[in-house]
């Protein structure tokens, strides 16, 4: 799992994302190489990664998953859906 991630306009501006889900989100963009492909989640890398317990980490995804900003379609594997703004 890389180490860097970025914020990007679209974040929080049309997905309207802030705090801990902010982060969680642009880890996993990142990871999934900007939205095209699935990415594993590991909830302790994660959670390190975000600075916040699992339990934290745990509630961010299913705020997100309530969005519709990323699915579980595999047990421990995460889709990240979300569409740039041009």
């Amino acid at each position: 799992m890389s180490k860097n991630y970025v914020i990007e306009s679209f974040m929080t501006g049309s997905l309207g994302l802030s705090g801990n889900e902010l982060v969680l989100f642009a880890i996993l963009w990142k990871e999934s190489e900007q939205g095209s492909r699935q990415v594993e989640g590991d909830y302790t890398a994660i959670s390190q990664r975000m600075g916040t317990t699992i339990p934290t980490m745990y509630n961010c995804i299913r705020k997100l998953m309530d969005k519709g900003y990323v699915t579980m379609p595999v047990k421990g594997m995460y889709a990240v859906h979300a569409v740039k703004e041009a």
